[in-house]
């Protein structure tokens, strides 16, 4: 052994052939020389173990320990690396400062892993508790794992609650994107996100043949301790970092968003076929009317809508949602998977669908021109939008036509074509709904969505605006009407009736307080509007903000200060909305709170009697799908954010115009304007002055050159650098604005 390998490896905590580092494969150690290493330090376990029994409030760095027990210079690797070793088994622990000693145990909590990107996690409990656990502390967790800690008692000194994971309860995934490496006679899987800091050994290809350096899937089959590399095999092969859908898979698997369905759920699926069952409550209304309007590149058709124009100047008007609950039974593999992916992911290039394909392209699909099982809302509304009075029932329909938006708001612009008259009473009823909802407090977000042009390789070649047109409008306030009305039906049965409602707090008014700031940053004139906040107050206020500021980043600035909707069983209705009564039954296809929707309503169409467990699991529904929407909107966040950075990088020196999105000590932020990309601008890019920071302003203003540069000033920059996987770009201002 050379000396620079003994120096290699005296660095290392190694204790078999598996945990030795990539970076050391390469060399030609022979195993009896690798044992010659591992047996001097395993003949220290039990004497420094002895000395921690003795002594077992010590607590020490690993140099001042090997002085306190007299070990020899040359001897002090081996001690060392023992050390470091007990520590990975959970013998000893590295507390915060690098020092080593027996644990003062306080009980055992419950909590999930968060990962950090340099090795260490916290674990954060039901009961909103933080603890700090070291890389040495961890054993074989990783991030999202539910884990069971045992608390470290906290010291003089201390900052934060530390602990220690005494075992992994569940796994929150097995799967994990790595790059493929083969290096002496080893299939090396390298973890390609920071969740996972250990290499696998990738036992069993099954037939597949990555290439060196190809991303793919393994599935870990035997998590080993001590830092010693887990065993797995391959799932499949995602390819280079160039194929289209890297971005996506690469996130989804981040975020622990599943991309695959269990076996036992293809095969109750690939046995499924349509077919109208014998119900008595279900009405075949094949005859009516009635039609999708969806996006242009849509697959799965969760809506359709019907309207009649009554002889009394009242409409009714038929939303019919797809009866996913037909197909999706309690107790099955098909729900299981569904309620763990609580929901559909949609990135510009993939697609992670919450059901397999033959359900959500297909069966449940209401397509043009076929039958169909659907659940249906009847809901008679006046000429000034009041629900008169509502039916819901499980229906079979016949979808007549297939829309696109565009192809109805065509239709409606020329009042001509096909179904006019129906579009046409639906676009008049549509303009009543809205106008309603405004006038009792109802808050409209109507933010701008970027929409990416790609090129073969994933890279966005263009970012636009996704085009929003009336007919979007009609069927979002008809999908609004329906879902509260479903809620209605619900709650006027008792409180007792268990139900999953979509709820929407009021604002905290710490962030109301702080909006208020804000805008008092942006230049506009608004006075607080006082307690108690309503949604109406808010509404009000936000139209004349508008009226003197109508910057997009300016409605973002006010759907931050709101709380964040989320699915429960108590109604406390939707602040933002201004409704009292609301849910979500129109997408099934894509989330499962709705598909539980209609299975609650089957049951109390047909009987009043209530399970006493109902409410409880109907409890862990609502937290499993708000987490699980939650994921998901992270995820699609970081994905948007990797595709603005790809976008930006290749416009390095060019200039564009943006708003000054925040500030801070040593610079601040700048949005694009049309294309939606925020990068940073640093204070020492601005020239030789003294910059001082007005935090309360939301500004920083140069002592010498009096230059002021305030949260939504409109500047002119240039790109000078990007980092994707950090998901940062730097600006510079164009010299004429600094």
């Amino acid at each position: 052994m050379s000396q620079y390998q003994g120096k290699l490896i005296d660095s290392m905590q190694i204790n078999s052939i598996d945990s030795i580092p990539i970076s050391i494969i390469n060399f030609p150690l022979s195993i009896i020389n690798l044992n010659a290493y591992l047996n001097p330090m395993k003949n220290y376990y039990k004497i420094i173990l002895d000395h921690f029994e003795k002594h077992p409030n010590v607590r020490l760095k690993i140099k001042q320990l090997a002085k306190s027990m007299k070990i020899r210079n040359e001897d002090y690797p081996y001690f060392r690396d023992a050390i470091k070793q007990l520590t990975h088994e959970g013998k000893l622990f590295r507390f915060e400062g690098n020092i080593y000693g027996l644990i003062d145990q306080r009980g055992e909590v419950i909590g999930t892993l968060d990962m950090h990107p340099r090795g260490f996690a916290f674990v954060h409990t039901l009961d909103a508790q933080k603890i700090f656990i070291t890389d040495f502390n961890l054993g074989t967790a990783c991030h999202g794992d539910t884990v069971a800690v045992i608390l470290h008692k906290k010291h003089a000194g201390s900052k934060e609650q530390e602990g220690h994971v005494k075992r992994v309860i569940s796994r929150g995934k097995e799967i994990f994107i790595c790059t493929y490496h083969e290096l002496r006679g080893y299939k090396l899987g390298i973890p390609a996100i920071f969740h996972l800091q250990t290499e696998i050994i990738i036992n069993d290809l099954h037939g597949l043949s990555p290439a060196e350096g190809d991303y793919i899937m393994v599935r870990i089959n035997s998590w080993r301790k001590g830092g010693e590399r887990h065993h797995g095999e391959i799932v499949s092969i995602v390819g280079k970092d160039d194929v289209p859908e890297f971005d996506a898979i690469m996130v989804a698997n981040k975020h622990n968003i599943p991309d695959s369905f269990s076996p036992e759920t293809l095969k109750q699926v690939e046995e499924m076929d349509f077919e109208i069952p014998d119900d008595p409550l279900r009405k075949d209304i094949r005859d009516l009317v009635c039609f999708t309007i969806d996006p242009d590149d849509a697959r799965d058709f969760d809506d359709a809508v019907s309207i009649e124009l009554l002889e009394n100047g009242n409409y009714l008007l038929g939303v019919h949602i797809a009866d996913v609950s037909h197909y999706v039974r309690e107790s099955t593999p098909l729900d299981a998977d569904a309620l763990h992916r609580g929901t559909s992911v949609y990135f510009t290039d993939h697609v992670v669908h919450m059901l397999p394909e033959k359900l959500s392209t297909i069966l449940c699909s209401l397509q043009p021109n076929t039958d169909r099982l659907a659940m249906t809302a009847m809901m008679t509304v006046s000429s000034e939008g009041k629900t008169l009075s509502y039916e819901i029932f499980p229906s079979v329909i016949h979808s007549k036509q297939r829309f696109s938006y565009k192809q109805a708001q065509i239709i409606l612009d020329n009042k001509e074509g096909i179904f006019y008259n129906e579009l046409s009473h639906m676009s008049n009823l549509a303009k009543i709904l809205k106008k309603k909802r405004s006038d009792e407090g109802s808050i409209d977000f109507d933010l701008p969505e970027p929409v990416y042009e790609l090129n073969a390789k994933g890279i966005p070649e263009s970012i636009k605006l996704r085009e929003r047109l009336w007919t979007h409008h009609i069927v979002e306030e008809f999908m609004l009407l329906a879902n509260q009305s479903v809620a209605k039906f619900a709650r006027t049965r008792g409180t007792k009736v268990p139900f999953i409602y979509r709820i929407h707090d009021i604002p905290e008014a710490d962030n109301i307080y702080e909006w208020f700031a804000l805008m008092d940053a942006f230049g506009v004139n608004i006075s607080f509007f006082g307690m108690p906040i309503t949604s109406k107050k808010f509404q009000k206020t936000l139209e004349k903000v508008m009226k003197q500021n109508d910057s997009p980043y300016i409605m973002r600035l006010a759907l931050r200060t709101m709380t964040k909707a989320k699915y429960s069983v108590k109604p406390i209705g939707h602040f933002g909305l201004a409704f009292e009564d609301y849910t979500h039954f129109t997408s099934p296809i894509r989330r499962y709170p709705d598909l539980m929707v209609h299975r609650l309503l089957k049951m109390y169409l047909k009987s009043p009697r209530i399970d006493p467990e109902l409410k409880q699991n109907l409890k862990l529904v609502a937290k499993k799908s708000s987490e699980a929407e939650l994921r998901a909107v992270q995820a699609e966040r970081e994905y948007h954010k990797i595709k603005q950075m790809r976008y930006i990088t290749n416009h390095i020196g060019d200039k564009f115009t943006g708003i000054i999105s925040g500030v801070a000590p040593h610079g601040f932020w700048i949005e694009l304007e049309d294309v939606f990309v925020e990068g940073f601008v640093r204070k020492e890019s601005l020239g030789s002055d003294i910059w001082d920071y007005e935090k309360r302003h939301h500004q920083m203003t140069g002592l010498r050159s009096k230059k002021r540069y305030r949260m939504g000033d409109r500047l002119e920059v240039r790109v000078v650098k990007v980092d994707i996987k950090r998901g940062q770009a730097d600006f510079e201002v164009v010299t004429g604005d600094r």
